[in-house]
């Protein structure tokens, strides 16, 4: 369970937090003691803990859970780290392991990052040692993450209200005047933001901050920081996001969430230039350019008490409207080709293409989750109907539901499967709809296989232990398939 945390005894809001939004710490080793301690310290840094205490366990934790870093102890019973290590690699598990033992030598150490281990630490563990190893851990996921994000910047279009929008975008950016973003959600406002910090020249970095997904109680600390001591569970010094966003870009989104006792902090912070961080009198200057941005009317919650006028005046500088996909239909087919190629790309897929009845047909939708909603659309599409052109008619059994694999028609699968087809559209995200045909792909190849197991785990590319684990997740019983349809 993602952010489940082991300390039930703290009224502390920084747990509550992170009972959602924390970094999942996997640790595996069989002293109790070891692990408990370790527990502990990592707990009060915010991070969720699993547990395990066998390298069997641990490892079939690793792989139903996949925690961010995976501390792992390499004496053990049974099954050693280096074991679990292997097949963890193995099964497809690429977040870091940092390795840990009472007996380690060069040796070991050795072996164990040629193994593909991210760190090694020797035991006695100081907490210093293992927060650091953890931070620069979970640092080189994001930087992954950051990497993969770069090819997904939709700032495309050729219509006149987008047109508009870069214009002002781009007399704007070299300015340090504050701006303020509006529009209905997933119209792009971020992509805005960025783009505007891109073409600004700032040497600082871009520096978002969700105001909508942090409770009011940790967003100060979030902001600007706190110092050791200046609350239960601030054990270390913490740098805020301005301070984060020194001579670069702090992006506000949702601003029109944020509370009335933050918002006059921000506020002070915008007009003096200076933070403080909870828990010290010490001013910090700062110099950061802020972005704000919202869906909300800000004229109406100042009319309701609920947004400061003098603040909106401040962040209102410069206001830049994005316009909703319905209003810029035009671009609906340059963003449908764009998404595509993510999802192919991204689904490890072959190039797939739309044909021209099938880019009229995707311009007639109303939007309204706007271009976060035309690529969750376009996502599903590829993803089901894997076919090199793409037509009218596919994209109707798709979204209608109506859909078996290569955009067959379920009149024609339904003599072959005996399991129901289940109905796409009450899918809620897209793992779901990607379970739901990864279970009828495995289904067809194990049936173009003959039910051999083994042989299907071969052509498919995946080890047979992860095969059979597919066939219980999915509840796959290969028997009676092949009673069923019986053996060529």
């Amino acid at each position: 369970m993602r952010g489940f945390l082991l300390f039930g005894f703290s009224n502390n809001p920084l747990y509550c937090y992170n009972t959602f939004m924390a970094n999942r710490v996997l640790i595996i080793d069989d002293e109790k003691d070891i692990v408990e301690s370790i527990a502990n310290i990592l707990a009060l840094e915010g991070y969720s803990v699993l547990k395990a205490f066998r390298g069997y366990d641990g490892l079939k934790t690793a792989l139903q859970d996949n925690p961010d870093v995976v501390l792992l102890d390499i004496k053990m019973p049974v099954m050693d780290g280096l074991e679990v290590l292997e097949k963890l690699i193995e099964n497809g598990f690429s977040n870091p392991v940092i390795m840990i033992s009472g007996h380690g030598d060069i040796k070991t150490a050795v072996e164990a990052v040629q193994k593909g281990s991210f760190d090694f630490l020797e035991k006695p563990l100081g907490a210093e040692q293992i927060l650091i190893s953890i931070k620069n851990a979970i640092q080189s996921i994001k930087k992954v993450e950051d990497k993969n994000k770069k090819n997904d910047f939709f700032l495309i279009g050729k219509s006149g209200a987008f047109k508009r929008v870069l214009a002002i975008a781009d007399r704007v950016a070299k300015t340090t005047a504050p701006v303020l973003i509006t529009g209905e959600t997933g119209t792009g406002k971020e992509m805005i933001a960025k783009y505007i910090h891109k073409k600004s020249g700032r040497k600082g970095i871009f520096v978002e901050v969700n105001c909508a997904a942090i409770p009011e109680e940790l967003i100060e600390s979030e902001l600007f920081g706190h110092v050791k001591g200046s609350f239960t569970g601030a054990i270390d010094d913490k740098e805020g996001k301005f301070v984060a966003a020194h001579n670069g870009t702090l992006f506000l989104d949702e601003i029109g969430d944020m509370s009335l006792k933050t918002q006059a902090k921000v506020l002070r912070a915008l007009q003096e230039k200076i933070i403080y961080a909870i828990g010290s009198n010490k001013p910090v200057p700062v110099n950061v350019r802020v972005i704000s941005a919202t869906n909300k009317d800000l004229k109406k919650e100042i009319e309701k008490g609920s947004f400061r006028e003098d603040l909106f005046y401040r962040i209102n500088v410069i206001e830049i409207e994005m316009p909703p996909l319905r209003d810029r239909k035009e671009d609906i087919p340059l963003l449908a080709k764009h998404f595509a190629y993510l999802a192919a790309k991204e689904n490890g897929l072959g190039e797939m293409v739309f044909e021209d009845d099938a880019l009229e047909y995707l311009k007639t939708f109303d939007y309204r989750g706007n271009i976060r909603e035309l690529k969750n659309k376009v996502e599903k599409i590829i993803i089901l109907c894997q076919k090199d052109k793409i037509s009218k008619k596919d994209i109707e059994s798709v979204l209608s539901g109506r859909i078996g694999f290569g955009c067959i028609e379920p009149s024609e699968v339904q003599k072959k499967i005996t399991i129901k087809q289940p109905d796409l559209l009450k899918a809620k995200t897209l793992k779901e709809v990607r379970e739901i045909a990864e279970k009828y792909f495995i289904i067809e190849k194990l049936k173009e296989n003959n039910f051999n197991v083994s042989k299907t785990a071969e052509q498919i590319g995946v080890p047979r232990s992860n095969m059979y684990k597919k066939l219980e997740h999915y509840k796959i019983n290969v028997k009676e398939l092949e009673e069923y349809y019986g053996k060529d």
